[in-house]
Protein backbone atom coordinates (compact mmCIF):
# COMPACT_ATOMS: atom_id res chain seq x y z
CA UNK A 1 0.00 0.00 0.00
CA UNK A 2 1.29 3.44 -0.98
CA UNK A 3 -0.48 6.74 -0.33
CA UNK A 4 0.73 10.24 -1.01
CA UNK A 5 0.09 12.13 2.45
CA UNK A 6 -2.09 15.17 1.60
CA UNK A 7 -4.04 18.03 3.59
CA UNK A 8 -7.73 17.22 5.17
CA UNK A 9 -10.20 17.10 7.92
CA UNK A 10 -9.33 15.65 11.16
CA UNK A 11 -11.00 12.48 12.21
CA UNK A 12 -8.52 10.88 14.57
CA UNK A 13 -10.38 9.49 17.45
CA UNK A 14 -8.88 8.33 20.63
CA UNK A 15 -7.31 4.64 20.64
CA UNK A 16 -9.86 2.18 22.48
CA UNK A 17 -8.78 -0.33 25.11
CA UNK A 18 -7.15 -2.95 24.02
CA UNK A 19 -7.82 -5.92 25.80
CA UNK A 20 -10.68 -7.91 25.95
CA UNK A 21 -11.09 -11.99 25.53
CA UNK A 22 -7.46 -12.32 24.44
CA UNK A 23 -4.75 -10.07 22.40
CA UNK A 24 -6.62 -7.88 19.63
CA UNK A 25 -4.95 -6.61 16.97
CA UNK A 26 -4.51 -2.80 16.91
CA UNK A 27 -4.01 -0.33 14.26
CA UNK A 28 -0.37 1.72 14.59
CA UNK A 29 0.70 4.02 12.56
CA UNK A 30 4.26 6.04 12.98
CA UNK A 31 5.81 8.95 10.89
CA UNK A 32 9.55 8.45 10.36
CA UNK A 33 11.61 10.56 7.95
CA UNK A 34 13.70 7.91 7.26
CA UNK A 35 12.64 4.42 7.86
CA UNK A 36 15.74 2.66 7.13
CA UNK A 37 18.54 0.24 9.59
CA UNK A 38 21.06 2.36 7.94
CA UNK A 39 20.36 5.62 9.63
CA UNK A 40 20.76 5.24 12.86
CA UNK A 41 20.53 3.65 16.37
CA UNK A 42 17.06 4.99 16.95
CA UNK A 43 16.15 4.12 13.27
CA UNK A 44 17.17 0.94 13.37
CA UNK A 45 14.98 0.51 16.98
CA UNK A 46 12.09 1.50 15.15
CA UNK A 47 12.21 -0.62 12.14
CA UNK A 48 12.18 -3.33 14.68
CA UNK A 49 9.33 -2.35 16.66
CA UNK A 50 7.75 -2.21 13.43
CA UNK A 51 8.58 -5.47 12.43
CA UNK A 52 8.40 -7.24 15.68
CA UNK A 53 4.65 -5.88 15.95
CA UNK A 54 3.43 -7.15 12.18
CA UNK A 55 4.94 -10.44 13.35
CA UNK A 56 2.27 -10.25 16.36
CA UNK A 57 -0.22 -9.03 14.19
CA UNK A 58 -0.52 -5.88 14.44
CA UNK A 59 -1.89 -3.94 11.57
CA UNK A 60 1.62 -1.23 11.27
CA UNK A 61 1.53 2.22 9.33
CA UNK A 62 4.92 4.32 8.63
CA UNK A 63 4.96 7.21 7.23
CA UNK A 64 7.65 8.22 5.70
CA UNK A 65 9.95 10.65 3.31
CA UNK A 66 12.94 7.86 2.64
CA UNK A 67 12.65 3.67 3.35
CA UNK A 68 14.49 1.05 2.26
CA UNK A 69 12.84 -1.77 4.51
CA UNK A 70 11.51 -4.65 2.15
CA UNK A 71 9.07 -5.96 4.72
CA UNK A 72 5.50 -6.24 2.77
CA UNK A 73 3.70 -6.40 5.87
CA UNK A 74 4.53 -3.08 7.06
CA UNK A 75 2.57 -0.35 5.18
CA UNK A 76 4.50 2.65 4.22
CA UNK A 77 2.80 5.73 3.05
CA UNK A 78 5.00 8.24 1.20
CA UNK A 79 5.15 11.95 2.30
CA UNK A 80 6.48 14.37 0.11
CA UNK A 81 8.16 17.25 1.40
CA UNK A 82 10.02 20.80 0.34
CA UNK A 83 13.22 19.73 0.48
CA UNK A 84 15.17 23.08 0.56
CA UNK A 85 16.11 24.65 2.83
CA UNK A 86 16.09 22.07 5.45
CA UNK A 87 13.96 23.58 8.12
CA UNK A 88 10.76 23.61 5.58
CA UNK A 89 12.02 20.02 4.68
CA UNK A 90 11.69 19.14 8.41
CA UNK A 91 8.39 21.29 9.30
CA UNK A 92 6.84 20.31 5.88
CA UNK A 93 7.41 16.65 6.94
CA UNK A 94 6.30 17.13 10.68
CA UNK A 95 2.93 19.14 9.18
CA UNK A 96 2.17 16.92 6.70
CA UNK A 97 2.59 13.40 8.29
CA UNK A 98 0.86 14.45 11.44
CA UNK A 99 -2.36 15.36 9.21
CA UNK A 100 -2.06 12.39 7.08
CA UNK A 101 -1.78 9.95 10.07
CA UNK A 102 -4.32 11.91 12.49
CA UNK A 103 -6.72 11.58 9.47
CA UNK A 104 -6.12 7.29 9.31
CA UNK A 105 -8.38 6.80 12.53
CA UNK A 106 -5.52 4.66 13.81
CA UNK A 107 -5.87 3.23 17.47
CA UNK A 108 -2.90 4.14 18.30
CA UNK A 109 -0.46 6.95 16.96
CA UNK A 110 3.66 6.64 17.88
CA UNK A 111 5.53 10.33 17.84
CA UNK A 112 9.36 10.05 18.02
CA UNK A 113 9.99 13.72 17.58
CA UNK A 114 9.05 13.82 13.71
CA UNK A 115 5.37 14.24 13.95
CA UNK A 116 3.30 17.46 15.57
CA UNK A 117 1.23 15.61 17.74
CA UNK A 118 0.72 11.71 18.89
CA UNK A 119 -1.26 9.39 21.35
CA UNK A 120 2.37 7.59 22.97
CA UNK A 121 5.32 9.78 22.61
CA UNK A 122 9.15 8.41 22.46
CA UNK A 123 12.03 10.87 20.92
CA UNK A 124 14.78 9.11 20.34
CA UNK A 125 16.92 11.95 20.68
CA UNK A 126 16.01 13.02 24.06
CA UNK A 127 14.81 16.91 25.01
CA UNK A 128 16.52 18.97 21.90
CA UNK A 129 16.75 22.13 24.52
CA UNK A 130 19.14 19.92 26.64
CA UNK A 131 20.95 18.69 23.39
CA UNK A 132 21.37 22.41 22.16
CA UNK A 133 23.09 23.53 25.96
CA UNK A 134 25.13 20.64 26.68
CA UNK A 135 26.63 20.24 23.34
CA UNK A 136 27.91 23.30 23.04
CA UNK A 137 30.27 22.45 26.20
CA UNK A 138 32.36 20.73 23.43
CA UNK A 139 33.53 24.20 22.35
CA UNK A 140 36.14 25.23 25.17
CA UNK A 141 37.42 28.25 23.31
CA UNK A 142 35.26 31.54 24.16
CA UNK A 143 35.28 33.03 20.89
CA UNK A 144 34.21 29.50 19.31
CA UNK A 145 31.64 28.83 22.18
CA UNK A 146 30.70 32.67 21.05
CA UNK A 147 30.20 31.63 17.04
CA UNK A 148 28.89 28.53 17.52
CA UNK A 149 26.19 29.77 19.91
CA UNK A 150 25.12 32.13 17.71
CA UNK A 151 25.10 29.77 14.42
CA UNK A 152 22.82 28.26 16.44
CA UNK A 153 20.34 30.73 17.46
CA UNK A 154 20.57 32.14 14.08
CA UNK A 155 19.64 28.75 12.18
CA UNK A 156 16.07 28.28 11.26
CA UNK A 157 16.85 24.30 11.58
CA UNK A 158 17.28 24.71 15.40
CA UNK A 159 14.33 26.78 16.07
CA UNK A 160 11.77 23.90 13.62
CA UNK A 161 13.78 21.06 15.34
CA UNK A 162 12.60 22.67 18.67
CA UNK A 163 8.83 23.64 17.89
CA UNK A 164 8.90 20.21 16.16
CA UNK A 165 9.43 18.20 19.64
CA UNK A 166 7.40 20.82 22.12
CA UNK A 167 4.40 21.17 19.88
CA UNK A 168 3.12 17.58 21.13
CA UNK A 169 3.68 18.62 25.16
CA UNK A 170 1.78 22.07 24.82
CA UNK A 171 -1.13 20.42 22.43
CA UNK A 172 -1.24 17.83 25.50
CA UNK A 173 -3.18 15.03 23.66
CA UNK A 174 -0.74 12.30 24.32
CA UNK A 175 -1.57 9.99 27.30
CA UNK A 176 1.73 8.39 27.63
CA UNK A 177 5.50 9.48 27.28
CA UNK A 178 8.16 6.70 27.14
CA UNK A 179 11.70 8.65 27.80
CA UNK A 180 14.65 6.20 26.89
CA UNK A 181 16.40 6.53 30.26
CA UNK A 182 16.12 8.23 33.21
CA UNK A 183 18.08 11.51 31.77
CA UNK A 184 15.97 11.75 29.25
CA UNK A 185 12.75 11.62 31.83
CA UNK A 186 14.48 14.41 33.89
CA UNK A 187 14.92 16.47 31.24
CA UNK A 188 11.23 16.49 29.96
CA UNK A 189 10.24 17.22 33.11
CA UNK A 190 12.51 19.86 33.20
CA UNK A 191 12.09 21.78 29.96
CA UNK A 192 8.43 21.12 29.21
CA UNK A 193 7.09 20.26 32.70
CA UNK A 194 5.57 17.09 32.26
CA UNK A 195 4.04 15.46 35.10
CA UNK A 196 6.30 12.27 36.78
CA UNK A 197 3.71 10.12 36.31
CA UNK A 198 2.61 10.92 32.67
CA UNK A 199 6.46 9.53 32.22
CA UNK A 200 7.49 5.73 31.60
CA UNK A 201 11.03 4.80 31.43
CA UNK A 202 11.63 1.80 29.16
CA UNK A 203 16.01 1.79 28.28
CA UNK A 204 17.04 0.83 25.17
CA UNK A 205 17.41 -2.87 24.21
CA UNK A 206 20.65 -4.40 22.72
CA UNK A 207 20.79 -7.65 20.44
CA UNK A 208 22.55 -10.09 23.71
CA UNK A 209 23.01 -12.82 20.98
CA UNK A 210 24.93 -10.88 18.24
CA UNK A 211 26.61 -9.11 20.59
CA UNK A 212 28.31 -11.43 22.91
CA UNK A 213 31.61 -12.07 24.49
CA UNK A 214 32.14 -15.21 22.05
CA UNK A 215 32.85 -12.30 19.47
CA UNK A 216 36.36 -12.61 21.09
CA UNK A 217 36.83 -15.27 18.33
CA UNK A 218 37.64 -12.49 15.92
CA UNK A 219 40.31 -10.52 18.18
CA UNK A 220 42.61 -12.21 16.11
CA UNK A 221 41.27 -11.43 12.44
CA UNK A 222 40.58 -7.38 13.22
CA UNK A 223 43.84 -7.05 15.30
CA UNK A 224 45.75 -8.09 12.91
CA UNK A 225 44.02 -6.34 9.99
CA UNK A 226 44.85 -3.30 11.78
CA UNK A 227 48.27 -3.94 13.02
CA UNK A 228 47.28 -4.16 16.44
CA UNK A 229 49.40 -6.31 18.69
CA UNK A 230 47.99 -9.87 21.00
CA UNK A 231 49.34 -7.84 23.93
CA UNK A 232 47.90 -4.31 23.09
CA UNK A 233 44.90 -2.68 25.65
CA UNK A 234 42.56 -1.73 22.66
CA UNK A 235 40.17 1.11 24.00
CA UNK A 236 37.52 1.08 20.61
CA UNK A 237 35.76 4.74 20.33
CA UNK A 238 32.18 4.21 18.40
CA UNK A 239 30.87 7.34 16.70
CA UNK A 240 29.96 9.14 13.58
CA UNK A 241 30.47 12.46 14.89
CA UNK A 242 33.80 12.71 17.03
CA UNK A 243 33.64 16.07 18.14
CA UNK A 244 30.46 15.66 19.80
CA UNK A 245 31.20 12.25 21.36
CA UNK A 246 34.59 13.50 22.79
CA UNK A 247 37.55 12.22 20.71
CA UNK A 248 39.43 15.49 21.02
CA UNK A 249 39.39 15.14 24.94
CA UNK A 250 39.89 11.47 24.57
CA UNK A 251 43.13 11.70 22.62
CA UNK A 252 44.46 14.47 25.22
CA UNK A 253 43.27 11.73 28.24
CA UNK A 254 45.70 8.95 26.14
CA UNK A 255 48.79 11.60 25.80
CA UNK A 256 48.62 11.58 29.30
CA UNK A 257 48.67 8.14 29.62
CA UNK A 258 51.87 7.83 27.27
CA UNK A 259 53.14 9.75 28.82
CA UNK A 260 53.49 7.57 32.41
CA UNK A 261 54.91 4.81 29.96
CA UNK A 262 52.46 2.28 30.53
CA UNK A 263 52.43 -1.01 29.09
CA UNK A 264 51.25 -0.62 24.74
CA UNK A 265 47.82 0.67 24.03
CA UNK A 266 45.85 0.95 20.88
CA UNK A 267 42.94 3.55 20.22
CA UNK A 268 40.47 2.10 17.77
CA UNK A 269 38.29 4.08 16.20
CA UNK A 270 35.33 2.99 14.49
CA UNK A 271 33.15 5.46 12.79
CA UNK A 272 32.63 7.43 8.95
CA UNK A 273 33.61 11.00 10.29
CA UNK A 274 36.35 12.58 8.40
CA UNK A 275 39.94 11.81 10.90
CA UNK A 276 41.88 15.04 9.77
CA UNK A 277 42.06 17.08 12.37
CA UNK A 278 42.18 14.61 14.87
CA UNK A 279 45.21 12.80 13.55
CA UNK A 280 46.85 16.07 13.61
CA UNK A 281 46.31 16.23 17.62
CA UNK A 282 47.16 13.25 17.62
CA UNK A 283 51.07 14.14 15.97
CA UNK A 284 51.45 16.99 18.17
CA UNK A 285 50.62 15.19 21.26
CA UNK A 286 53.16 12.34 19.77
CA UNK A 287 50.36 9.41 20.43
CA UNK A 288 49.37 8.94 16.27
CA UNK A 289 51.28 5.87 16.63
CA UNK A 290 48.37 4.70 18.83
CA UNK A 291 45.42 5.68 17.07
CA UNK A 292 43.92 3.65 14.52
CA UNK A 293 41.00 4.79 12.18
CA UNK A 294 38.53 1.56 11.12
CA UNK A 295 35.87 3.76 9.46
CA UNK A 296 32.62 2.45 8.95
CA UNK A 297 31.80 -1.04 9.14
CA UNK A 298 28.34 -3.92 8.67
CA UNK A 299 30.38 -5.91 11.88
CA UNK A 300 30.60 -3.91 14.69
CA UNK A 301 30.12 -6.32 16.86
CA UNK A 302 33.20 -8.26 15.60
CA UNK A 303 35.42 -4.79 16.40
CA UNK A 304 33.28 -5.11 20.28
CA UNK A 305 35.06 -8.75 20.05
CA UNK A 306 38.53 -7.29 19.78
CA UNK A 307 38.69 -4.99 21.90
CA UNK A 308 39.24 -4.15 25.80
CA UNK A 309 37.67 -1.17 26.87
CA UNK A 310 35.04 0.96 25.12
CA UNK A 311 35.53 5.01 25.85
CA UNK A 312 32.59 7.04 25.27
CA UNK A 313 33.03 10.74 26.56
CA UNK A 314 29.97 12.04 25.09
CA UNK A 315 28.31 15.70 25.29
CA UNK A 316 25.21 14.47 24.72
CA UNK A 317 23.02 10.74 24.06
CA UNK A 318 19.64 9.92 25.20
CA UNK A 319 20.98 6.49 25.66
CA UNK A 320 23.82 5.50 23.42
CA UNK A 321 23.43 1.45 22.39
CA UNK A 322 27.16 1.74 21.37
CA UNK A 323 27.51 1.55 25.40
CA UNK A 324 24.89 -1.27 25.42
CA UNK A 325 26.39 -3.29 22.27
CA UNK A 326 29.83 -2.80 24.31
CA UNK A 327 28.42 -3.87 27.65
CA UNK A 328 26.37 -7.16 25.83
CA UNK A 329 30.17 -8.02 24.20
CA UNK A 330 31.45 -8.20 27.76
CA UNK A 331 33.69 -5.17 27.48
CA UNK A 332 33.51 -1.99 30.15
CA UNK A 333 32.46 1.13 29.73
CA UNK A 334 33.47 4.60 30.45
CA UNK A 335 31.12 7.16 29.72
CA UNK A 336 30.06 10.34 31.06
CA UNK A 337 26.74 11.77 32.79
CA UNK A 338 25.84 13.08 29.64
CA UNK A 339 24.66 9.82 28.12
CA UNK A 340 21.20 8.34 29.20
CA UNK A 341 23.08 5.28 29.63
CA UNK A 342 25.05 6.19 31.91
CA UNK A 343 22.24 5.58 34.44
CA UNK A 344 22.26 1.60 34.41
CA UNK A 345 26.16 1.83 35.04
CA UNK A 346 27.21 1.55 38.74
CA UNK A 347 30.78 3.35 39.30
CA UNK A 348 33.95 0.47 39.27
CA UNK A 349 31.71 -2.28 38.32
CA UNK A 350 30.73 -2.79 34.45
CA UNK A 351 32.54 0.71 34.09
CA UNK A 352 32.96 4.35 35.42
CA UNK A 353 30.55 7.33 34.93
CA UNK A 354 32.76 10.82 34.75
CA UNK A 355 30.88 14.31 35.61
CA UNK A 356 32.37 16.01 32.90
CA UNK A 357 33.53 15.03 29.57
CA UNK A 358 35.91 17.74 29.33
CA UNK A 359 37.94 16.25 32.52
CA UNK A 360 40.95 14.46 30.54
CA UNK A 361 42.60 14.15 33.98
CA UNK A 362 39.59 11.73 35.12
CA UNK A 363 39.60 10.28 32.12
CA UNK A 364 42.32 8.88 32.21
CA UNK A 365 42.69 7.61 35.55
CA UNK A 366 39.59 5.65 34.97
CA UNK A 367 41.51 3.95 31.91
CA UNK A 368 44.44 3.53 34.17
CA UNK A 369 42.39 1.48 36.34
CA UNK A 370 41.64 -1.05 33.47
CA UNK A 371 45.07 -1.26 32.55
CA UNK A 372 45.06 -4.00 35.31
CA UNK A 373 43.99 -7.18 34.25
CA UNK A 374 42.28 -8.59 36.65
CA UNK A 375 40.09 -5.40 37.20
CA UNK A 376 39.47 -5.61 33.53
CA UNK A 377 38.14 -9.15 33.82
CA UNK A 378 35.83 -8.52 36.32
CA UNK A 379 34.08 -5.90 34.98
CA UNK A 380 33.98 -7.97 31.80
CA UNK A 381 32.17 -10.28 33.55
CA UNK A 382 29.92 -7.66 35.30
CA UNK A 383 29.31 -6.22 31.92
CA UNK A 384 27.63 -8.71 30.28
CA UNK A 385 25.90 -9.66 33.25
CA UNK A 386 24.05 -6.23 32.79
CA UNK A 387 23.73 -6.36 29.60
CA UNK A 388 21.33 -8.98 29.85
CA UNK A 389 19.18 -7.43 31.69
CA UNK A 390 18.89 -5.17 29.03
CA UNK A 391 18.16 -7.29 25.77
CA UNK A 392 15.40 -6.49 22.65
CA UNK A 393 13.29 -9.52 24.25
CA UNK A 394 12.81 -7.25 27.67
CA UNK A 395 12.33 -3.65 25.62
CA UNK A 396 9.47 -5.27 23.63
CA UNK A 397 7.38 -6.70 26.51
CA UNK A 398 7.90 -3.45 28.17
CA UNK A 399 6.58 -1.65 25.21
CA UNK A 400 3.99 -4.51 24.84
CA UNK A 401 2.28 -3.55 27.73
CA UNK A 402 2.61 0.18 27.25
CA UNK A 403 1.45 0.10 23.78
CA UNK A 404 -1.51 -2.72 24.37
CA UNK A 405 -1.82 -3.29 27.99
CA UNK A 406 -1.35 0.15 29.61
CA UNK A 407 -4.31 2.43 27.75
CA UNK A 408 -6.68 4.16 29.89
CA UNK A 409 -10.60 2.95 29.48
CA UNK A 410 -11.83 6.72 28.45
CA UNK A 411 -8.81 6.68 25.53
CA UNK A 412 -6.40 9.47 25.77
CA UNK A 413 -6.23 12.79 28.65
CA UNK A 414 -7.15 16.19 27.17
Amino acid sequence: MNRMATNSTNTHTPPSPLRGEGLKKIRFAIGLRDFSKKRGGAERYLVDLCTRMTAEGHEVHVYAERQDVGDPRILIHSVKTIRFPKSLRLLSFAIRATEAIENGNYDITFGVGNTLNADILQPHGGVHWAWFWRSLRVYDHLWVWVIKFLGRVLSPKQWVQGYIESSPYKKKHFYKIVAISDMVKQDMMRWYGVAEEKIAVVYNGVDIERFHPRNRQYRKEIRGRHGIGAQDLVILFVSNNFQMKGLGFLIRALAKIKRENLPPFKLLILGRDRPDSYLRTAREMMIDEEMVFAGSTDEPEKYYGASDLLVHPTFYDACSLTVLEALASGIPVITTRCNGASGIVTQGQEGFVISDPRDDRALAEKILFFSNREKLERASIAARHLAESYSLERNWREMEHILLDDLPKGGPSE
